[in-house]
């Protein structure tokens, strides 16, 4: 996208509520990764289309995939969570499921192989892929219950940003990448190109 508006890149990693503060009070021209919400739609400049969409799901041992056939199962259930994420109100709000706060997939993995939660819950498409690379795919699987969530993820501009006067280049851009599917191409690399040798132990 840089490339293609002829301008410098500087890449931030942070936590999303960092990100979230940084670009409303225009420190960040551009973010990734957010939903469209009703009490964000007048914070953001949303770049239209939405550039993935993606599935929650919930991922078990094979020999427990049963242990999970309705949501009321997950109901003393300790499930394993990304930390500073969202899921669906339900779920979010269900003070009956524990929710280990794990850093990430990887952990939830090594945590769930250990027998030390019952599940974890991510996204699909880069669990999926994740578990192939790891040579799990036939020990980790869905559980029999899952989530009829899907999140649309979107780039949004700050409103203090110079980008807006550019607004239909990049959402001339986006809709070309992800016709050509580059997104999800980046994702799966990001995922493929993991140190798994990093899960916490």
């Amino acid at each position: 996208m840089a490339g293609k508006l002829n301008l410098t890149l500087e890449l931030s990693t942070m936590s999303f509520a960092r990100r979230l503060l940084q670009i409303r009070n225009g420190q960040l021209d551009l973010i990734v990764g957010i939903q469209k919400t009703e009490d964000r739609q007048d914070e953001f400049i949303y770049i239209f289309p939405h550039y993935e969409l993606l599935s929650y799901r919930i991922f078990t041992l094979k020999n427990k995939r049963a242990l999970i056939q309705t949501y009321q199962d997950l109901s003393g259930k300790i499930i394993g969570v990304n930390r500073n994420s969202k899921y669906f109100k339900t779920f979010d709000n269900n003070e009956s499921v524990v929710k280990f706060k794990a850093r990430g997939v990887l952990q939830n993995i090594e945590l769930l192989k250990r027998n030390r939660i019952d599940a974890f819950m991510h996204y699909e498409e880069s669990t999926t892929p994740l578990l192939d690379k790891l040579g799990l795919s036939d020990e980790v699987v869905k559980s029999v219950y899952q989530p009829n969530i899907e999140i649309r993820h979107y780039i949004a501009i700050s409103k203090s940003s110079a980008l807006n006067v550019r607004l239909g280049e990049l959402e001339q851009i986006v809709e070309d990448v992800v016709n050509n599917k580059d997104f999800l191409n980046i994702r799966l690399n990001h995922y493929a190109e993991m140190n798994v040798t990093s899960i916490v132990q």
